[in-house]
Order: C-alpha cells, then sequence, then structure tokens
C-alpha cells in the first residue's frame, strides 16, 4: 500500500518523464527494503529456534540445580547428624 502510494505521487510529480516508472519502482523498493532491515536490526530478534534452544538449555540448567542444591541439603543434613 505505502509503495503504490509512493509511486502514485511520484508518477504524478514527475509527470510524463521517460523510462522514469521502472526507476521509480526500484527507488521506492531500495528505500522499503534500507527501512525495512533498520528497524529489525534496531529490534534485535534471533530466530525462533534459537531462542527456544536457549528456553530449553535454561530449563535444564534450572533442574540441575534444583538437584544440586536438594543433594547439598541432604549432604548438610547428613553432616549435621
Amino acid at each position: 500500500m505505502l509503495r503504490e502510494d509512493l509511486k502514485a505521487k511520484l508518477d504524478s510529480t514527475i509527470g510524463g518523464m521517460p523510462n522514469t516508472g521502472t526507476a521509480v519502482d526500484d527507488s521506492i523498493s531500495h528505500a522499503i527494503e534500507t527501512l525495512r532491515e533498520g528497524l529489525l536490526d534496531k529490534f534485535e530478534l534471533v530466530a525462533k529456534a534459537d531462542y527456544e534452544a536457549q528456553v530449553a538449555l535454561l530449563e535444564n540448567m534450572q533442574a540441575q540445580l534444583k538437584d544440586l542444591e536438594e543433594r547439598l541439603a541432604i549432604l548438610e543434613q547428613e553432616r549435621a547428624d
């Protein structure tokens, strides 16, 4: 939608200049792509698979930590007795 609006406005501004249609389309496409890439870079997005792998790793580490804490509590209890 944005691309069509921009093209229509530029076409009306440029008027009947020869061979400008393709150049205008290419310029608009390039400008929009550059803007899109810049916006995505600012969000610092990661792939869903990478995110899910990190979540699984975190859950695994939390389970291991819980197990170690329980084992430590048992050892401390045995030592106190």
